[in-house]
């Protein structure tokens, strides 16, 4: 089998995102993509400025914002996925079970494992190599195994850094996205208004603080998925409704890079206004598009389907990258040596992310999915 084969796809036991392909092939090939793109871009933000020497480049210094990017996206594929069970026929019990089964099979069992990684690894290091820098917080680890710890419950993360975002997605699995199908299945103009009060109430509150970064002022996860999360349902929703060609579909996916270019210069004033140009990358990449290429190919759907493990494994990977680096090529000196060292970094994540996506991910998933959902259940 070849590094980047592509399983094909089992409607009965698949995730979402393999639902797509019967959907449309192009939907599914550039939105998965787009979902590797945005696990590098968080991967860029945490090594660049940590790990090496480069000079501050803006792009790279806002890739958290990569976050932002699975926020929306998240809202837009459940939305697609779901609307006939969920926003158009009453929300039965099973149907409800099974949807948070699949989510839950999806989600746990990597950030569970990793989680009993860092226990040791973040114990040792603090106090066996008495390695200062390291937070260990043993009273948030309950929050962590529970997945509540960017709900609020804790002020500090610590053990797997990147699962508090897996935790405000959980939330809004459970809490977010039926009470919305729900509300937009009673009356839809009462969905449209709630969507928008809650966006607004939010776009205020951020832009009437003074520089204003999405990082630094919702680190606790719900300001952050709440909105997103929301933004990306009113985006799929409105996928459903409107047909676009090839020239449209790209003309809009170029009207958003212009868009999200104008907070690029100087640093990103008004930040909170890219997730609505990250709503139009979105919609528009759910159509065909003169870019399918950029996002379609072999090797980026492979590595799509591997964005979360990339995305979870990234600091257990950097972990790994230092003791390498210091190592075997600490003492090289050269002038490609901040390439040498992303690649080395980068490969490392790759092959962690590549093995836990094989051997953990898929497989468990699946077995969750097959053990624990249920054909029958009462409303």
């Amino acid at each position: 089998m070849s590094v980047f084969s592509v399983p094909a796809a089992d409607v009965r036991d698949a995730d979402d995102w393999q639902f797509l392909l019967v959907k449309s092939k192009a939907m599914l090939n550039n939105l998965i993509g787009l979902r590797f793109y945005a696990a590098l871009w968080v991967f860029l933000y945490h090594f660049f400025p940590v790990y090496t020497d480069l000079p501050k480049v803006d792009l790279l210094e806002v890739g958290y914002l990569g976050v932002d990017v699975f926020f929306v996206l998240s809202g837009f594929i459940l939305t697609y996925v779901y609307y006939g069970k969920f926003f158009v026929n009453k929300i039965s019990i099973k149907d409800y079970y099974n949807f948070i089964i699949k989510r839950f099979a999806k989600i746990y069992p990597l950030h569970f494992i990793l989680t009993l990684i860092f226990i040791p690894l973040l114990f040792v290091g603090k106090y066996v190599f008495h390695q200062d820098a390291l937070k260990v917080y043993p009273n948030t680890l309950i929050n962590n195994f529970l997945l509540i710890h960017a709900w609020g419950t804790t002020s500090h993360y610590s053990w797997n850094f990147p699962s508090w975002s897996i935790s405000a997605e959980w939330f809004a699995y459970l809490f977010l996205f039926a009470p919305a199908a729900f509300i937009y299945r009673k009356s839809r103009l009462v969905f449209f208004i709630v969507c928008v009060v809650i966006l607004g109430a939010f776009m205020w509150k951020w832009i009437k603080i003074p520089e204003f970064t999405m990082d630094r002022y919702t680190m606790n996860g719900l300001p952050r998925i709440i909105p997103e999360f929301l933004l990306g349902v009113l985006a799929g929703l409105l996928k459903l409704k409107v047909i676009l060609n090839k020239k449209m579909a790209s003309f809009i996916f170029m009207l958003a890079l212009l868009f999200l270019s104008l907070f690029f210069y100087q640093r990103f004033y008004f930040q909170q206004l890219c997730i609505f140009g990250f709503a139009a990358i979105i919609f528009a990449l759910s159509y065909d598009t003169y870019f399918n290429k950029l996002f379609g190919s072999r090797q980026l759907i492979y590595l799509g389907n591997i964005s979360y493990a990339f995305y979870l494994t990234q600091f257990l990977s950097l972990i790994i990258y230092e003791q390498v680096y210091r190592l075997l090529f600490s003492k090289l000196t050269t002038e490609y040596i901040v390439i040498l060292q992303f690649l080395i970094a980068f490969s490392i994540n790759f092959i962690m992310a590549s093995s836990a996506y094989r051997y953990i991910e898929e497989p468990v998933r699946l077995y969750l999915v097959k053990k624990l959902s249920r054909n029958k259940i009462n409303r």
